[in-house]
């Protein structure tokens, strides 16, 4: 695979790649919202530098020079980028699906909303490590909806 397929999904964020004696830093520029999930930081190993730019964070990434290492490092920041995305896209479609439902809600009559009912097909849901509390949490709510029930 070419250097530039390999880095291609990173030149958005790259700022620089420098090396630091046995030691490449990859510097990102990430939008300040964007989060680091502690499964992709080696907290030893990340540096968060001031940014000059107006809501971004400078972020350095730190790798030995060793085809593992880099690797490790640059499947970690792709991780971080895809993870952040897709925070994001859920944020819209959850803006979305609550505009929607507030519309519902608006042309509809009381008794007609009273009926109301939400269907979530579990087999489509695939939760991540850092979602383990919102699944609890869900959990939660249905046993008291089941209680409401009887």
């Amino acid at each position: 695979m070419s250097l530039y397929r390999e880095f291609s999904t990173l030149l958005p964020y790259i700022q620089s790649v420098r090396k630091l004696k046995e030691f490449l830093s990859f510097d990102v520029s990430f939008p300040s919202t964007w989060k680091l999930p502690k499964k992709f930081v080696r907290e030893d190993r990340v540096v968060e530098q001031e940014s000059k730019i107006p809501n971004e964070r400078m972020i350095s990434f730190v790798s030995e020079i060793s085809e593992e290492d880099v690797e490790t490092t640059y499947k970690n920041i792709q991780s971080i980028i895809k993870y952040n995305l897709d925070r994001e896209e859920k944020e819209r479609l959850f803006n979305e699906k609550v505009n929607e439902l507030k519309s519902l809600f608006e042309k509809q009559n009381l008794t007609n909303l009273k009926g109301l009912e939400f269907q979530i097909k579990q087999h489509q849901i695939q939760l991540e490590d850092d979602e383990e509390q919102l699944e609890q949490n869900a959990s939660m709510v249905r046993e008291r909806i089941v209680e409401g029930q009887e």
